[in-house]
């Protein structure tokens, strides 16, 4: 029977998760934790500058591992300041471990230095938590660590995956305990739900007989790995697929089926073919169909149509639109058994095999699918963010990790950059915190070293979470971050424009100089005001591999197309006033 601390057994169970880093930002009653890892060496601290940060990065590690993550926090402040990242993974579906210490058992209630155990005025972080996470509890005692240890990995890894917290007292975690399994995979089913074997059935009848079928699928997709069934279902069929901008990337973006992003950050072709009168089917995967995602839940999207409802949570069938067939289960296992079934029942009639897509084809007549960068920039004085975006697919190798940052930039990469391979673009857009993609980035990297690693952010939000560049730069990790420098909040300032005529505190004063502070933090810098400009920067970044940060200037009256959807969207949840006709009239 083995004898070591709580804390030791924690990070055994980590190790064998396949933890290979934690991030984090120390305090005193973490100092049990971080003696653990330096005795132990298998996983390997990084230092933070903010817990916020410390929480992206391990959402980002997880994202591209498809995994677990783990950020620590201490007691107190540094518990609450995770709160957002946490609640973001939280919320996106993204497994992540929040460890935060805690004051001695012996001085709750006591005026103890940051004490957050919930007694006498003190904040209780565990009860904090249990909105935030799929399950928050406290280490009450050593003997309790086992337990407590595989339920929150248990939690956090099956069903729909999410973000758990264990708070962790100093003096409980030092305590031994004796245990006689140190097993944590076998407390736990790794065997996922494949769905309704009938109804898997009776879909792919359904998707054989349609006249016009689409598929809209969505983040889903991306964490159940289920890229190659998607596609040979979508080539079986000849039918087009549309993602959600969160789900961007689940589909190859090249290939001749795919329509883009529909939603906010959307393609025209994605709009003009799934509202068409001529779609007679749509699947919709691994999606929750909210009002990014549908254009505030437009009714055409569903009217006249079959719709059939895939997704891993049963609460998420029907929640939105009205369903005509549903499956719960795993995207992959269930997109692989359909795809078998389709592929029999071709196989045994190959004359009921789709050859062409008229609607597709008189769609391409209409509109153009692809972006040429310099056509976009014109002879406009300042660089235009859509053409900047453009230019990177020509720059970036197709296996490029990137991380697109909440406010404008997620319009600018939903219709501009294409996605050249499955599972390579993350965007947090249910909490949809600014800074979250300067930090995750950093994670991403850790967690995929070999590949590119691209943060694609505001000015705004580089001031959130800018100081995270010099994590990486403090532990060697070659990030590039593409800074859209506008002079302040684009996003805010071009809606306010759309809604009200004009825009009041949403730009700075005095525009943050990027790349000096970039310099400061000690990454390579650069500052880019042209096309041509950001073209040598962007492969010199990428040559260089070392940290470094493109300070680019770009209009700020550049207007992505799919604000003007969100701003008739508000104009609906505010209420029409005489004021927003007048500048709605200006507008068009």
């Amino acid at each position: 029977m083995p004898k070591l601390s709580a804390i030791q057994f924690l990070l055994h169970a980590l190790e064998e998760e396949g933890i290979t880093h934690i991030f984090g930002v120390p305090g005193g009653p973490l100092v049990p934790l971080y003696e653990a890892l330096e005795e132990q060496q298998a996983i390997i601290p990084i230092l933070a500058k903010h817990e916020e940060g410390a929480a992206f990065m391990a959402e980002g590690y997880a994202r591209v591992r498809r995994g677990l993550g783990v950020c620590c926090a201490t007691s107190g402040p540094g518990a609450t300041n995770a709160l957002t990242g946490v609640a973001s993974a939280y919320s996106d579906s993204i497994p992540l471990l929040l460890l935060s210490g805690q004051v001695s058992t012996s001085a709750f209630g006591k005026g103890g230095l940051q004490d957050s155990s919930g007694m006498h005025w003190n904040l209780d972080i565990v009860d904090i938590y249990r909105s935030a996470t799929k399950f928050s509890a406290m280490l009450n005692s050593p003997q309790q660590a086992p337990h407590l240890v595989r339920r929150a990995l248990r939690t956090a890894l099956t069903g729909r995956q999410g973000a758990v917290h264990l708070n962790l007292p100093a003096d409980v975690v030092k305590q031994p305990i004796w245990i006689e399994d140190l097993s944590i995979n076998k407390y736990r089913s790794h065997v996922t739900p494949v769905g309704d074997e009938q109804a898997i059935k009776q879909v792919a009848r359904l998707l054989q007989k349609a006249r016009q079928p689409a598929f809209f699928v969505g983040h889903g997709i991306n964490m159940a790995g289920a890229w190659t069934p998607l596609q040979h279902i979508a080539e079986a069929l000849h039918a087009p697929v549309a993602t959600t901008l969160k789900g961007k990337s689940a589909f190859p973006e090249q290939h001749p089926l795919s329509l883009g992003v529909f939603g906010m950050g959307g393609h025209p072709f994605a709009d003009e073919y799934l509202l068409s009168d001529e779609v007679d089917l749509l699947v919709v995967i691994g999606t929750s169909l909210g009002e990014l995602q549908t254009y505030g839940w437009e009714p055409k999207l569903v009217a006249n149509r079959t719709v059939i409802q895939i997704d891993v949570d049963p609460l998420e069938i029907g929640k939105n639109y009205p369903v005509d067939v549903s499956i719960v289960g795993d995207a992959h296992k269930i997109l692989t058994s359909l795809e078998g079934t389709i592929h029999s029942a071709l196989s045994s009639n190959p004359t009921s095999q789709r050859r062409d897509n008229p609607l597709l084809e008189q769609i391409r007549t209409h509109h153009v699918r692809y972006y040429q960068a310099e056509q976009l920039q014109g002879d406009a004085p300042l660089l235009k963010p859509s053409a900047l975006v453009t230019k990177m697919n020509e720059i970036l190798p197709p296996e490029t990790l990137l991380f697109v940052d909440n406010g404008n930039c997620f319009s600018w990469a939903g219709q501009y950059y294409v996605a050249r391979q499955p599972g390579t673009i993350f965007m947090a857009l249910n909490v949809a915190s600014m800074g979250y993609a300067v930090a995750a980035a950093i994670g991403g990297k850790v967690a995929a070293p070999d590949r590119p690693v691209v943060a694609l952010v505001g000015d705004g939000a580089f001031a959130m979470n800018g100081m995270e560049v010099h994590a990486a730069v403090d532990a060697g990790i070659p990030v590039i971050w593409v800074v859209l420098n506008n002079g302040g909040h684009g996003m805010v300032y071009n809606g306010e424009i759309l809604l009200r005529g004009r825009s009041s505190s949403t730009v700075f004063r005095t525009p943050l100089d990027i790349s000096t502070i970039a310099r400061g933090l000690g990454a390579r810098a650069f500052k880019a005001t042209t096309l041509a400009e950001f073209t040598a920067s962007l492969q010199l970044a990428l040559d260089a591999q070392e940290p470094c940060v493109i300070d680019a200037l770009v209009d700020i009256e550049e207007i992505p197309r799919a604000l003007q959807r969100r701003a008739d969207t508000l104009k609906e949840f505010f209420g029409q006033t005489e004021e927003n006709i007048e500048v709605e009239a200006r507008v068009h």
